[in-house]
């Protein structure tokens, strides 16, 4: 009985040791989850996250997606963190170009998107600092792009007053996110359309210059109130998807005039009027077949019908000045065939068609009717117009 006893009392304690080394994996393991969890979702304090080095023309510096991130920007002198915005009215595009140095791929149409996770930072008392993560690309493409030395130029975020129109938008079970992303899509297209106020401003101009019929220019002029409007609706609709009103700033116009001669007027025409605009004419007009928010197919059927204005304005430029300069009919011939041999442009880069009911169409979409316009009509309305040969119908006539 004795040995029975003993045997039992044995058995009892390793049991007991087994039950007290689960408990403790267990405690270990639960207490391990927890700080993990509490550290992806929102933390308080954000001094731990990595601040990376960013080179925007380096991809490989990038944080990776939904890896978080600490971006600061530093204040201005005699400035303290009680002067940083509330991470609500923070503007994640700018404070990323802020504190990286500028957009990605230093392409002035393209921007960063990111979740905003917590900030400012109060660890760090020398800057601006906020945490984000997911971070994206958003680029687009302009119809007329306001290019200094080849370079485009557009104003920054500001607070210009009147910039945004009062627009009623509607957002049905949509995430923040994708209003985040909708928000940056039409902010990006506002902010492009304000610079194509000053490339019409630019282009009335050289037309005077050049001795230019009084149509062309009265066209031009036009086209400039044109682009008001057409900014000022974008900006709305950004506006009302970011819940915060967004306007630009001032753009710089620093020797964008230069010397004005009829090939460089030729050139910038072919390349940003008859095949951007007429590009950009026909996106949006695709874009309204799965457009349904009210608001913003008024938008975008107005955009498509003044661009395509804009565009039939462009080769009636180019068409002049081969009639009053023939011998430029080889560089014509030259920079179409630059510009028709290229990837189709997009305006949308988004992965799909999500966010296509309110204007965002997906990138595919946009890159098969940009496609389709390249070879179905620049291409042949381009070779009509240097074989002198008008066409019946189209952005020629």
């Amino acid at each position: 009985d004795t040995d029975t006893d003993t045997d039992t009392d044995t058995d009892t304690d390793t049991d007991t040791d087994t039950d007290t080394d689960t408990d403790t994996d267990t405690d270990t393991d639960t207490d391990t989850d927890t700080d993990t969890d509490t550290d992806t979702d929102v933390d308080p304090s954000c001094e731990d996250v990595p601040e990376p080095v960013v080179d925007h023309l380096d991809e490989s510096t990038w944080p990776a997606s939904g890896e978080p991130f600490m971006a600061c920007v530093a204040y201005p002198e005699g400035a303290s963190i009680d002067d940083c915005p509330e991470l609500d009215s923070v503007l994640t595009w700018t404070h990323l170009e802020e504190s990286w140095g500028g957009p990605p791929y230093g392409d002035a149409f393209c921007s960063w998107d990111a979740a905003k996770d917590c900030g400012p930072e109060e660890a760090r008392p020398d800057a601006c600092c906020y945490v984000f993560d997911d971070l994206e690309i958003v680029c687009a493409v302009p119809g007329r792009p306001f290019r200094v030395d080849g370079e485009a130029r557009l104003a920054p975020s500001g607070n210009a007053a009147g910039w945004a129109a009062p627009v009623e938008v509607s957002f049905p079970q949509m995430s923040r996110k994708q209003r985040r992303k909708l928000a940056q899509h039409w902010a990006n297209a506002g902010q492009a359309e304000h610079a194509s106020i000053a490339a019409f401003s630019r282009f009335a101009s050289q037309l005077l210059a050049l001795g230019a019929p009084a149509a062309l220019v009265a066209e031009a002029t036009r086209a400039m109130a044109d682009e008001i409007n057409h900014a000022r609706l974008c900006l709305g609709i950004a506006s009302a998807a970011a819940g915060t009103e967004l306007s630009v700033g001032g753009i710089d116009v620093t020797d964008s005039v230069g010397t004005v001669t009829p090939a460089s007027v030729l050139v910038d025409t072919i390349r940003e009027g008859c095949v951007n605009e007429t590009i950009c004419a026909a996106q949006a007009d695709a874009a309204l077949d799965d457009t349904t928010d009210p608001a913003i197919r008024t938008a975008l059927s107005r955009i498509a019908e003044d661009e395509q204005r804009h565009a039939t304005l462009a080769w009636r430029t180019v068409r002049w000045i081969l009639q009053t300069h023939p011998e430029l009919k080889s560089l014509a011939q030259e920079t179409f065939d630059l510009a028709t041999s290229g990837p189709p442009p997009v305006c949308s880069r988004a992965e799909d068609g999500a966010l296509a009911s309110h204007g965002m169409p997906a990138m595919s979409a946009d890159r098969a009717v940009s496609a389709q316009v390249l070879s179905e009509v620049i291409a042949p309305c381009a070779a009509a117009l240097l074989e002198k040969e008008a066409p019946s119908r189209g952005a020629v006539a």
